[in-house]
């Protein structure tokens, strides 16, 4: 290699893992619409739970394949070109209310393989009941890519969508091995993830886990405080109320006067440090108060913590005014 060439193997080269595609491994049978055979006939009125997918040529041109499999069973490509008319099983089975057909993308009016159906066969939307878009699914469970690609990979299986191939000639009398391959997965794929899509439920967001803050910086308009605090003075009651009391809670950068309700004086024992969660600040004759309400969580800490207060810096005993 000369001065300053690059060669195989060099520093600058990067080496990816080769991606592995999942295939469709079964048996596939690709037949004219005149010559499926009677035993495939009657595979297909039998089947309770198809795949189904459609090929055309180009973005205006008629259906010209339909691929459909059963759970079991071969798979089926069935080319339709230059057909105005569905093959009878075909048909029968797109019109029962009694088989589910799993397509890709949205089943809906005016999308486009229930108007490739209708432009190509006079097959109506309202005339086929039965068929579950992938899309309307994925969206119902609150999935937020839902093409068969993502849905699948949701599932484990990385799909191969090659778009020269999806953009081919699907006219022709006798399909390439790829265009069969691309096809089959494509109906394959579209009834396995129907068969687990149907059942999957979308797990609850993780958990956030709270921010915990320091008092210092503390103001007026805080809301939404998350500490953990140490308390230095037990509750006491409240001139003019029954239920009010007032303790005082601390960390290392100052301390605080909490209003304390109810219940929540039984926590407040000097030396215990509580967790407090979505507490707010309520002015009290222009002083800082700390307020945990019935939105709020005030409990004891769930790990020993071990801090010095800072007790000279009182943030309740700087006095606000309201300026209008």
């Amino acid at each position: 290699m000369g001065k300053g060439g690059k060669g195989k193997g060099s520093s600058s080269d990067e080496w990816k893992e080769k991606v592995q595609y999942d295939h469709f491994t079964g048996d596939v049978k690709v037949c004219k619409a005149a010559d499926i055979s009677s035993e495939d006939k009657a595979y297909i009125e039998k089947a309770t739970i198809v795949g189904v997918d459609f090929e055309w040529k180009g973005k205006d041109g008629p259906i010209t394949l339909v691929g459909i499999v059963a759970d079991s069973g071969p798979l089926l490509l069935v080319q339709v070109v230059g057909d105005k008319e569905l093959p009878d099983c075909l048909e029968k089975c797109f019109k029962s209310k009694d088989v589910i057909k799993a397509i890709g993308g949205f089943w809906e009016p005016k999308r486009l393989d229930p108007r490739k159906l209708e432009e190509t066969f006079g097959l109506k939307f309202e005339d086929l009941p039965g068929f579950v878009g992938l899309s309307n699914m994925g969206t119902e469970k609150g999935l937020y890519k839902t093409n068969l690609v993502a849905l699948a990979e949701l599932f484990g299986w990385t799909l191969k969508k090659d778009r020269d191939i999806k953009a081919g000639d699907w006219e022709v009398s006798e399909l390439s091995d790829a265009q069969k391959e691309y096809a089959a997965d494509d109906v394959w794929f579209t009834l396995q993830v129907y068969l687990k899509l149907k059942d999957y439920v979308k797990p609850p967001p993780p958990k956030k886990e709270p921010k915990f803050r320091k008092l210092k910086g503390i103001n007026p308009d805080s809301k939404g405080l998350n500490f953990m605090l140490k308390c230095v003075g037990a509750p006491t009651a409240v001139e003019g109320s029954e239920t009010l009391k007032e303790a005082v809670f601390g960390d290392e950068t100052g301390i605080v006067t909490m209003s304390i309700y109810g219940e929540q004086a039984s926590l407040c024992t000097v030396g215990a440090v509580l967790r407090l969660q979505n507490a707010h600040v309520k002015m009290i004759k222009g002083h800082i108060r700390v307020v945990v309400d019935r939105w709020g969580t005030m409990k004891a800490a769930d790990e020993a913590e071990s801090f010095e207060v800072d007790d000279k810096t009182d943030f309740s005993a700087t006095e606000y005014e309201l300026v209008k």
